[in-house]
């Protein structure tokens, strides 16, 4: 398929955000259709400020999601490190760490909310890139957070879906006046946590 220029993103009752996405054949990699809706895919991650897209976010059925983070899209996450740009077809984790951290998810199809979420610190991943080589890199910190967020589109999940206790989900506007909450709400280090950093404990 190819996407149109400005596709809209997807919101969370979409039967797409549900589905386990196809493999991509990597002869497919290099054609002119696919190497159109990685620029849109990017483009659009650029816009909405996302700092990760996944292709069904899109309506692109396929196993494709872009991450990076820079001064053009980091007001949703202001205390995230920069991070690449990068594209990741067919992404697989090969390796994580038992050390897990925490940090307030958010997701563009999933407006107005956000989630106190446990994930592996560390993690090694694998995948093809935009040329259609294999890639593998060892992730940690925030960078395998987005990496594992967008895997989780790839596979039909969203953030609400795992997360571990539905207290600990809040909304938007909420987040924007952490020092007005109640003290030690929801927990301790997610009262203490802004959003792009990243705790040790719950």
């Amino acid at each position: 398929m190819r996407l149109n220029q400005n596709p809209d993103v997807l919101l969370m009752g979409h039967p797409l955000l549900f589905q386990e996405q196809p493999q991509v054949a990597v002869g497919d990699i290099t054609s002119d259709d696919f190497q159109h809706n990685l620029e849109i895919l990017k483009q659009k991650q650029l816009s909405t400020l996302g700092v990760g897209i996944a292709a069904p976010q899109v309506g692109w059925p396929a196993r494709v999601f872009s991450m990076g983070i820079s001064e053009l899209n980091r007001s949703r996450y202001p205390q995230a490190p920069d991070l690449p740009f990068a594209f990741w077809i067919n992404p697989q984790i090969s390796d994580f760490s038992k050390n897990t951290c925490w940090t307030w998810e958010g997701c563009l199809s999933v407006p107005g909310m956000r989630a106190w979420i446990e994930r592996p610190e560390s993690i090694t991943a694998v995948g093809y890139n935009e040329r259609g080589e294999r890639q593998e890199q060892s992730l940690s910190g925030f960078a395998a957070r987005v990496f594992l967020h967008e895997l989780d589109h790839l596979n039909g999940k969203l953030f609400p879906m795992i997360v571990e206790d539905k207290s600990l989900i809040i909304p938007n506007q909420s987040i924007e006046h952490q020092e007005a909450w109640a003290e030690g709400w929801p927990t301790e280090s997610a009262h203490n946590t802004i959003r792009g950093q990243l705790s040790d404990v719950r």
